[in-house]
Order: C-alpha cells, then structure tokens, then sequence
C-alpha cells in the first residue's frame, strides 16, 4: 500500500510539472489547479529532488522546461495516458462515461479503409468514442508517444520503429498510381497492349496532391527523369477530398496512393495504365507497447489482420513515410 501511495503521489506531481509547463507560470498553474503557489513549489521541489536534476529554468516571461525537463514531461503524459486507459479498464462495468479511443491516419486510410472498421468497432464496443484524426508522421509520432493519440496508421520504415515502446506492424503495400477520372480523354490513346504511352502524359495538365511531399516531389521528377520534361502542374491541394474533387471535374492529372481512390464513384477516380516505375510504400499501424492488451486496441489490430492477411503480403522494397 505504501507503494501505491508513493506512485500516486509521483503522478500528482507530474501532472502538476505539466500545468506549470502548459502555463508558464507558477502562479497562472496555481490558480488553474486551486492550489496555493507554495504547495506548487514543494511539488516541484520534490520532482527535483527524487531526479537529482533541476526541470524548470526561469525567464524573462516565466518559466520553461530545461532539456532534461522536457523528457520528465513527455514520460509523464505518456503515463498519464497509459493511467486513464487502466482507469477505464478497472472501472468499466460502472457508469462512468465514454473512453477514449485516439487514431492517427495517413490519407490512405481515412477514406475508405478505417471508417468501415471503425464502424465495426463502434457495435463492439459501444462505451469507446473513436477519436480519428489527421496525421502526418513527424508530429503524429511524438503525440503517439506522449499519449495524445495511441495508434498511427500510417506508412511507416516497419524495420525499425525507432522506439523500443512501440509496436510498429506492416499491414500491406501502397500502389502510388496516377490518377484521372474513369472518362478521361487520355483513356482514348491506350495501345495494343493496354497501356497509356507514357509521353501522353506531359499532354495534360496536373494536380498536386500537397498534404505529403513526396507526392509534389515524385510528380516533378518522376516525369522530368522519364520523359525529360517537366508536367504542367496547375493546381495544388492539401485536402485529398478536394483534390478527389477536382480530378472528378477536370482534365488534370494526379498521383495518388490507390486506396485513396476507393470510394469515388459519379464518375469513378480510377489509375492510368501507365508504366513509370513508381515506388510502393509499405503501409499498417504503430501502437505504444503498453496498449498491446488494452481490449480496443487488440481488436482494431486482429480485424487489420484480418482484412489485410499480413503474414501473406509479398515483401516490399523501400519504403516510403507516407
């Protein structure tokens, strides 16, 4: 028992160095938490103290984190989420609300991909609210690590997942196509052998899918490396909706993962059969370790397996962070 009050009290103080942090002020941090300035300051003190080093330094508008202070507080939220998952967990046959679910997507996966597990989730487990976010990997991995999100799919280096506390599972491969609507013009110069002459493409204007730029990167050079021209790029669009929009209206061009093209229709959003040797990118979903056996996450992750057959998926070559 004496341990438990002991950890308690630690997760007491951390949340309180995150308050202090999240505010810049001892002060503005004692009254968000209703506590006195100098019950704040013993927490501090005996943060520091059970670490040997100092977490705050002061400057000319409050205080901030030191180097080492950073880390204390990314542990801690990670720990704090890791707590109110086991707090769900432990209180779950009493009526106490919903929990949290948090998924970080790539643009593979929101359209069409997660939303029809997602659904399958939600009739499983009916007391979790599924939180789906927008992703990009950078910034998606230090929130999956401090606990804002607790799964990423996303195209990932599957090799190495760069962290020894997280679980990072290749799912399947992504086909980066160029896209065009199922009635565009450039379907009439098909040859005899089915494929669209690669110079065919430099006839029409293109599209830049912008949210990752290895799209915009691999338009430009891609093209310029096959047929020593550049494309003619007219439009650039961070939204994969309006970006699937526009191909639906237009005569442009654009190379997309080929999932993200599943669910148009009115006309279809459909690859052109053409051969550019474009790179594939392995694909799947990065956890924190700690999650492993939580219920929601060990379902989402069998139900991936299942749809996608990992074990059976081909290799694939270097990857790509998509």
């Amino acid at each position: 028992m004496k341990f438990i009050t002991v950890v308690l009290d630690q997760i007491t103080h951390l949340f309180r160095l995150q308050a202090i942090v999240e505010e810049g002020s001892l002060r503005r941090a004692a009254e968000r938490l209703n506590l006195t300035q100098p019950a704040l300051s013993r927490s501090l003190a005996q943060l520091e103290a059970h670490f040997g080093r100092q977490l705050l330094e002061r400057h000319a508008r409050g205080v901030r984190p030191t180097l080492f202070g950073e880390r204390v507080l990314s542990e801690s939220l990670r720990m704090m989420r890791h707590w109110e998952v086991a707090e769900q967990e432990l209180m779950s046959d009493r009526a106490i609300g919903k929990a949290y679910l948090r998924i970080g997507a790539g643009p593979m996966w929101r359209p069409a991909i997660l939303p029809e597990l997602l659904v399958n989730m939600q009739r499983r487990f009916p007391k979790i609210v599924f939180e789906l976010r927008n992703s990009r990997y950078a910034a998606s991995l230090t929130d999956l690590l401090e606990g804002r999100l607790d799964m990423l799919f996303t195209g990932m280096t599957i090799d190495d997942p760069q962290d020894f506390r997280l679980v990072a599972l290749p799912l399947t491969r992504v086909i980066n196509n160029v896209m065009a609507r199922e009635d565009h013009p450039i379907f009439a110069t098909l040859d005899a052998a089915g494929t669209v002459p690669p110079e065919r493409l430099l006839d029409y204007p293109w599209l830049v899918y912008s949210e990752l730029p290895i799209y915009q990167a691999t338009t430009q050079h891609g093209l310029f490396e096959r047929l020593g021209r550049e494309p003619d790029i007219r439009l650039s669009c961070e939204s994969l909706n309006s970006t699937l929009s526009i191909l639906q209206r237009s005569d442009c061009l654009c190379l997309l993962p080929d999932a993200a093209v599943l669910a148009t229709s009115c006309p279809r959003v459909v690859p052109v059969p053409v051969n550019l040797n474009y790179r594939h990118t392995r694909t799947g979903v990065i956890y924190r370790d700690e999650l492993s056996d939580w219920a929601p996450v060990r379902e989402l992750v069998a139900l991936c397996k299942e749809r996608f057959h990992p074990e059976n998926s081909p290799e694939a070559g270097q990857s790509d962070r998509q």
